[in-house]
C-alpha cells in the first residue's frame, strides 16, 4: 500500500510544484516553509476561488506526505468547496481514498476529475495504475493509452512504465516489454522501467539480460528493498553465491524491517 500511494503522490506532487525523490517512493521532501500555506484567499471572485483551491491542495498533499491523512482529507473538501473544477484536488482526493482503502470513493473522484478534463495525462496516467492494482487490466491500459496520447502530458515515461508494469503482473512479456522500452528511450535512467525490464528478463529465464538493466538501475539511482531482493534473485540464478550473500546482507542491513527483507527469512528465498 505505502508503495503504491507513494508513488502517484509524487506524480501529484510533481504537478504541484512539489518535489519527490526519484527512485525512492518513501522519501518525500518539501519546500520551506510551508506556513503561507494555511491562510487561503477569502474573496469571492472565481480567480480567488481557484487560488483558493490551488492553495489547499497543495497543503494537502504536504499532509499526505507527512502521514496526516484527516487534515489532508479536509483540505482537500475545502479545495473543492472552492473550486469544484479543479482537477487536481480530485485526483489527490482519488488518491487520498486510494491510500486509505475507501475504493469507491477513489473511483468516484478519479472519474469526476476525468469528467472535468479527459485528455488529462497525469490524471489517466493514475486512473489506469489504480485500476491495474485492482486487477481490471483491461480497463487501465486504456487509461494508459489515453494519458499517452496527451501531447502535454511531460512524463510518458511514467504512464510507459505503469503500462508495462501492468502487463508484466499479467505474464504478458511479450506486450509489456515494448511499452518499458518505449520508457527507457525517452528516460534511459529511469528506474522503475530498469526494474521492470530486470524483472521481465529474469521471469524469461534470461538471467544475464536481467543483470545488465539491474546494473544500469545501480548506476542510475538509490537500492530500495525491491531493486536489492530482485538482485539477489538474478545472482541466485546465475549460480552466483558471493553476489547473492551481498545483496542479502545489503537488503538485512539497509532495510530490516522490509516485506522483501523479511522474505529472505522464509524457507524459500529465489
Amino acid at each position: 500500500m505505502r508503495r503504491k500511494s507513494c508513488y502517484v503522490l509524487a506524480v501529484m506532487l510533481a504537478a504541484l510544484g512539489l518535489t519527490a525523490c526519484k527512485h525512492d517512493p518513501g522519501i518525500i521532501k518539501y519546500p520551506s516553509p510551508m506556513s503561507n500555506l494555511k491562510q487561503a484567499p477569502h474573496d469571492t471572485t472565481q480567480e480567488d476561488q481557484k487560488s483558493a483551491a490551488q492553495t489547499h491542495t497543495q497543503l494537502a498533499a504536504v499532509y499526505m506526505g507527512q502521514g496526516h491523512l484527516k487534515e489532508a482529507e479536509t483540505a482537500l473538501n475545502k479545495a473543492v468547496g472552492f473550486d469544484g473544477k479543479y482537477v487536481p484536488a480530485h485526483t489527490l482526493l482519488a488518491i487520498l481514498y486510494w491510500r486509505i482503502d475507501r475504493m469507491q470513493d477513489a473511483d468516484r473522484e478519479f472519474r469526476k476529475a476525468i469528467a472535468l478534463d479527459p485528455s488529462n495525462g497525469d490524471t489517466n496516467n493514475n486512473y489506469g495504475r489504480f485500476l491495474c492494482e485492482r486487477g481490471n487490466r483491461q480497463d487501465a491500459m486504456k487509461y494508459f493509452q489515453r494519458a499517452l496520447a496527451d501531447p502535454f502530458y511531460k512524463t510518458p515515461e511514467v504512464a510507459n512504465t505503469n503500462a508495462g508494469s501492468c502487463l508484466l503482473k499479467a505474464k504478458d512479456y511479450a506486450a509489456a516489454a515494448p511499452y518499458l522500452h518505449k520508457a527507457l528511450e525517452g528516460q534511459p535512467g529511469y528506474g522503475p522501467a530498469l526494474l521492470d525490464m530486470a524483472q521481465l528478463e529474469l521471469d524469461r529465464n534470461k538471467a544475464f539480460e536481467a543483470r545488465g538493466y539491474m546494473q544500469r538501475f545501480e548506476s542510475a539511482g538509490q537500492a530500495t528493498p525491491q531493486s536489492l531482493l530482485l538482485g539477489y534473485q538474478i545472482a541466485t540464478r546465475m549460480g552466483d553465491a558471493s553476489t547473492a550473500t551481498n545483496y542479502s546482507n545489503r537488503l538485512q542491513d539497509q532495510f530490516p524491517n522490509s516485506p522483501q527483507a523479511q522474505s529472505l527469512n522464509g524457507p524459500n528465498h529465489d
